[in-house]
This record gives C-alpha cells, structure tokens and sequence, in this order.
C-alpha cells in the first residue's frame, strides 16, 4: 500500500502534524483571547452558589441574555485558575486542536487520498487550527468531532456518553446528532436514539435545544459577532471560506471519480457544512474537521503520486504555519496576566487602570457594548462577565451597532458615565468628551467640565 498510495512510515504529513502541534501548543500557553475571564466569572458564580448560572446577563443576543451553555468549561476554568493550575486548561485547548489535525492526516491516509492533496488538507486544516487557538470552549470541539466519528464507526453505544459531554461543554453539540442522522443504519438505531436523549442530560434539559435553534436562525447575530458573519459580507470572511473549501477545489485537477458504493451522508454533511460557511463563518470549523473523512470515502483520485513535490509542499506549508504565528504573537506584547498568573498577548490594560478608578464606565472596547463599573483600580477587560439591567444592555447596544447615529450620541450622553473606553466604531462629541489616553487600540475620553 505504501508504494502504490505514497505513504511511507515517514510520511510528509508527519511533519505537518508535529509542526502544527508546536504552533497551537505556543498560541494556547500564550492566549490572545479574552474568553478565559468571562469563563472564569461564570464559574467562580457556579462554584460559589452550588447550582448552574443559567444565564449571563452582560453576554447576550438581541432579545434576551445569553444562555451559559458552556458550564462545565467555565468551572474548569474557574477550579484551575483558584489553585494556580490553570495551564492544564491551556495545554487542554491545544491538545484538541492537535487531536482535531492528526484526525484529518490519519483519515487521509485510511481513505488513501493523494498524498499531495493530503498535504494541502492538513495544512489547511493547521492554518484554522491556528485561528482557533483561543482559551474558547468552542475549541474543544476540535477533538469532540472527530471522537464522535471514530466512536461512530467503531463503537456507536460510545456515543452516547459523548453527546451527554458535548452538550454540557457546548452548544455546537446538534452537529454530533446530524453526523449519527446521515450515516445511521439498523445498528445504531438504538445508540442513535439513546445518544439523541443523552443531550438532554445538562441544567437546561431540552431548553437547551430551543435556545440553540433560536439562536442558529438569529441573523441579526452577524451585526456584530465576527463568528457568524456572512462569508460574503467581507474579505477575510471571503478567504475564510476559500481556505476552508481548499480540500474539495484543490481535488478538480487529481482525476477524481466517484467511488463505489457512494456514501451520501458524507456528501450530504460536506454539503452542509460548506453551506453554514458561506451563511456564518462560524461553520468553516466543521469543513476543517470533516472533509478528509467525508470528500476521502465518496471520492478517489487516479492521478500518481508525487513523493518529490510532497515533500516540498509539506516543508512549505510547515513554514507558512511557523510563519503566521510568529505574526498573531508579534502582533501584540506578550504580558503577564495577573488574574491568571501567566502570560498573555493583547493590550495592556493596566496602564488604564488609574484614570478609572472608581468612575463608571461606558465602553464598547472591546466589541461588547456594556456598562461597566470598575472597581479596585483594575480595568474590566471583558464586560460580558457584569450582570445589568436589559435596558442599558440594549442601549450599550445600539451605541455599538449603530455608532454614527444621533441617538448613540444621545444614549452616552445620559449614560452618566464619566469615561468612555472606546475602540474607535464611536467618537464622543468634542464639546463634552476629551481624549485622555490611549491603551494598545483603546481610546479613553474623560467628560470636560
């Protein structure tokens, strides 16, 4: 097999993985995100009143606060960080992305995809690894995808202790139920049923799937949450969406054909998931994870192998990722986290801290959109963890969304706040509001008079 597939115990993919493993484990020892604090906030408030926060009224969608669905990752979060541990959530994170890469090299090669093309799917599949290498709980759903299609095809009664974590871990867990639904036969009718009842067993019981679905068909998600934005709407969600449909262009050239038997639920879920992409980037994550598997078993290429051009694109590709994190690391300092006591790359918000002390705040720094109150001189860096009245979330709101208009104008000016920490989407009028300060990309502005 090895001769006439081009895969050898020295596989080019190998290098692929191992790079891949050292680039996500760097991004995810040294976040740049801000996910970890609202995650820490919810989980110091489960741990602290022994029952489950059913909603965090700072981090929301329109109509309604925002469902905790990720419960069992905030009081990960909260533990780890309360005993100094919370590396093991860090190296957790990266251990996903690498489980979610090796995945797609190890179906290339049980499918028998062109070695070539091989390459190119792992290497794109790094690239969005490196994307999604945030302290997120969504990350996690790089290794609970691919275990569900292991344990599908191997051990389908696996499944249902699976779905029952997915669900408690994430709201993406429908995807687990459409992978069983389309590739379901006599045998796993019954671990079929059993798994589909076993996402039931979490604090919102069946709620849980009505916030989900609610949430899914929500279109006005995409005004201001990067992750649901259409691919069409800009040029990076554009090529996005190439980057993640390179598997299924990069295989018109490699003399493809059908093969016998066709399994339609590959083709039917490939098509799914190229379809969410182009509807909200978010999606772009199942092409990532599924297209080796599915584009591997309905499709074959007769075209020879290439070990010499392999090997190339390989050592290529494993520059290409080396070089797109240095530039996400270089971006920003790399700096050390007090609340977690480790390092961090993003904005130095220490530096602000002084001149908030003890005001409250009205910002949309950080995209969010929420009132504030800073407290103990140190500057809130994600304010979706502060719960508020739903009347100055909608308004915190519509000064985000709609930042050229009067009425944002009007609403910071009643706000009574007496600093505006802005990203720059607003401008304050000059007549009341001077710029004190700027931190990384933040703008403070003080009321004159």
């Amino acid at each position: 097999m090895a001769r006439r597939d081009g895969y050898g115990a020295w596989s080019p993919l190998l290098l692929l993985v191992c790079t891949s493993a050292a680039v996500t484990t760097a991004q995810c020892v040294i976040p740049s995100d801000l996910e970890r604090y609202w995650l820490a906030s919810a989980g110091n408030w489960t741990l602290t009143h022994g029952r489950i926060l059913e909603t965090l009224q700072g981090s929301w969608y329109p109509n309604r606060p925002w469902v905790n669905q990720e419960w069992l990752v905030a009081v990960a979060t909260a533990w780890t960080r309360a005993h100094g541990l919370y590396v093991l959530m860090e190296l957790l994170f990266a251990a996903a992305l690498i489980f979610g890469v090796a995945f797609v090299a190890l179906e290339s090669v049980r499918t028998r995809t062109h070695p070539l093309i091989a390459c190119a799917q792992v290497a794109v599949t790094a690239i969005g690894a490196i994307f999604f290498a945030q302290d997120r709980a969504q990350t996690l759903v790089w290794a609970l995808l691919p275990l569900l299609i292991l344990v599908w095809r191997r051990a389908p009664w696996a499944a249902v202790p699976l779905t029952a974590l997915w669900a408690n871990v994430h709201g993406s867990f429908p995807i687990a139920i459409l992978w069983m639904l389309l590739h379901l036969d006599r045998r796993r009718v019954a671990p079929f049923v059993a798994s589909t009842v076993a996402t039931l067993a979490n604090p919102l019981g069946w709620h849980l799937w009505a916030f989900t679905v609610e949430m899914a068909r929500n279109a006005r998600l995409a005004g201001y949450v990067d992750e649901w934005t259409p691919a069409l709407r800009s040029y990076t969600a554009i090529f996005d969406a190439l980057l993640a449909l390179a598997p299924l262009w990069i295989r018109f050239p490699a003399r493809m054909r059908l093969r016998r038997p066709i399994r339609y639920g590959d083709l039917i879920f490939i098509a799914a998931s190229a379809i969410g992409t182009i509807v909200a980037i978010r999606y772009a994550m199942l092409l990532f994870l599924a297209t080796a598997t599915t584009l591997g078993n309905a499709l074959r290429t007769r075209a020879k192998p290439m070990p010499l051009a392999t090997r190339a694109a390989a050592a290529l590709f494993s520059l290409i990722l080396v070089a797109l994190t240095l530039k996400n690391m270089l971006a920003a300092p790399t700096l050390a986290d007090p609340r977690f006591g480790n390092l961090e790359s993003g904005v130095d918000f220490a530096a602000c801290a002084p001149l908030v002390r003890g005001e409250r705040v009205f910002t949309d720094a950080l995209e969010i959109g929420s009132l504030i109150e800073f407290a103990g001189g140190s500057a809130n860096v994600d304010g979706r963890i502060d719960a508020f009245p739903r009347t100055a979330i909608h308004d915190a709101s519509y000064v985000l969304v709609h930042p050229r208009n009067a009425a944002a104008t009007a609403i910071v000016q009643r706000s009574g706040a007496q600093m505006l920490a802005l990203k720059g989407r607003f401008v304050p009028p000059a007549r009341s509001w001077r710029l004190e300060r700027t931190c990384g990309k933040i703008r403070l502005y003080a009321r004159s008079g």
